[in-house]
């Protein structure tokens, strides 16, 4: 019975981020959701660079710090993230308040650590091309994914054990 409904709710798991995925590459949400979302990222690192430089320049979703331009798509928004790590909390047996309040909490990690990862990129695109590769091909994405899991783990721990 336990392995049927671990299958159960692997099929849903996958079912959940293909459909839910899938809604992000919808053109009216792109425009709606997603665009706004991309804007605001960029204005938001264009902010934050501009403590530091003098010479940041924001135009829709491009950040421009000096010579160099990093312009936000769908994958710079963390929302693909959130979507893997809210559907594994939908699927995990759990009262809903608590999965409500866990992709929430998620969200917001997620959201925080890729605006780091934007913030990091923008500086590292600047100063070093080269390392700028490296660092968003390969080490920022372990690394988010590290956090997505790590978060997902921490939440199962806190929520009520389920009934067995």
């Amino acid at each position: 019975m336990v392995r049927g409904g671990l299958w159960l709710r692997s099929c849903v798991y996958v079912v959940l981020v293909v459909a839910l995925s899938n809604l992000l590459l919808i053109e009216v949400v792109d425009r709606t959701l997603l665009e706004p979302i991309r804007k605001s990222i960029a204005w938001l690192a264009g902010l934050v660079l501009s403590l530091v430089s003098e010479n940041v320049h924001v135009i829709g979703q491009r950040v421009m710090l000096g010579s160099s331009a990093v312009d936000i798509v769908n994958s710079c928004t963390g929302i693909d993230v959130g979507i893997f790590l809210a559907s594994a909390m939908l699927v995990f047996p759990a009262p809903w308040r608590d999965r409500a309040r866990g992709i929430a909490a998620g969200f917001a990690i997620i959201f925080a650590v890729n605006f780091l990862r934007v913030l990091m990129l923008c500086w590292l695109n600047a100063g070093s091309p080269q390392l700028f590769e490296l660092v968003h091909v390969y080490v920022w994405p372990a690394f988010i994914t590290a956090v997505c899991l790590a978060t997902l783990l921490v939440w199962i721990q806190r929520v009520p054990a389920p009934d067995a």
